[in-house]
């Protein structure tokens, strides 16, 4: 079983890797991710503006407000994430002078207030997948193989240095598949992927910086073999609570929570009450250590109706 081809494009960095042997055009994309896509590029013609706050020192590092240095003059760029609610922007937004690509309107919008500004983002992947005895040959087989497509869009609202709303809309849509889309993982035609309330304790009055967030949410740790954001064409979100404390060079984070049932319509996914999930998970990075990264995690899982053979 082997993919043949994909293409993947983050929106709001104009930067594309394609690998594509065998594509054709299709017709007919549904006017869920045509709307979708129309609304994320309105935000292109807005114009920004830095925020600064009259008590922050001149030094030549400036703190973000989750506690993170950027360095003044260098790059304040964050790296993009698979779950994208875990960039910082901040330090983008405090540094004007660096805006040299067709998609920096976007990731910083002034709210006229200090502190106060808005982000967006988009993702469209689009692969062509086709595969010999799939599943062993069990079920509806096809030689001609399908296409998958998927458009994720985000907006982050940050109302000063200690409230924050984040939320994501997902649509994932098939096309051409012998036997029609896989449950759960091929086709969600539009819904919300995360849609939570972040609040963050100060740093000036805190040793340990604090978050909280409450909603729906993504769950991604290590390196996605137990918890993970089901990164396929559509993903599955939880909608509960987090904690999070950041010690030093630690993250420890503290949820409970239940997964969201996908199912393929317009915002019909609903939470799991049959399930709940919650844990603890505790990460160590160190760049320049031999052990690069560590992780503790102590995790449970409640199902009402289990079965077991």
């Amino acid at each position: 079983m082997r993919p043949l081809s994909g293409l993947y494009a983050p929106a709001d960095k104009l930067t594309a890797v394609a690998r594509c042997s065998r594509c054709r055009l299709w017709r007919g994309i549904r006017a869920a991710q045509q709307v979708l896509a129309a609304a994320l590029a309105v935000g292109a013609a807005v114009p920004i503006w830095a925020q600064s706050h009259p008590s922050l020192p001149q030094s030549p590092q400036i703190s973000n407000a989750v506690g993170s240095q950027v360095t003044a003059g260098g790059s304040s760029t964050p790296n993009y994430q698979v779950d994208r609610s875990e960039e910082d922007w901040g330090g983008f937004c405090r540094q004007v002078t660096k805006r040299d690509d067709f998609w920096d309107p976007l990731k910083c919008i002034g709210l006229g207030r200090p502190f106060w500004y808005l982000s967006f983002g988009a993702e469209l992947r689009s692969s062509y997948e086709t595969y010999r005895e799939y599943n062993w040959g069990s079920g509806p087989q096809s030689d001609n193989g399908y296409y998958l497509n998927r458009l994720i869009g985000h907006a982050d609202f940050h109302l000063g240095p200690s409230v924050r709303i984040f939320t994501e809309l997902q649509s994932g849509l098939e096309f051409g598949r012998n036997g029609g889309p896989r449950p759960a993982i091929d086709e969600d035609k539009l819904d919300v992927g995360q849609l939570f309330l972040e609040l963050r304790s100060s740093i000036h009055q805190h040793r340990v910086p604090i978050e909280f967030r409450v909603g729906r949410q993504d769950l991604n740790y290590g390196d996605g073999s137990l918890v993970s954001i089901r990164d396929l064409n559509v993903r599955r979100p939880f909608d509960g609570i987090k904690l999070i404390l950041r010690p030093q060079d630690w993250r420890i984070d503290v949820f409970a929570a239940k997964p969201v049932v996908t199912s393929p319509g317009f915002f019909d996914d609903a939470p799991d009450h049959t399930q709940t999930f919650w844990g603890i998970w505790a990460t160590d990075i160190k760049e320049q250590s031999f052990v690069r990264q560590l992780d503790f995690y102590y995790l449970l899982l409640d199902r009402k109706n289990a079965q077991f053979d």
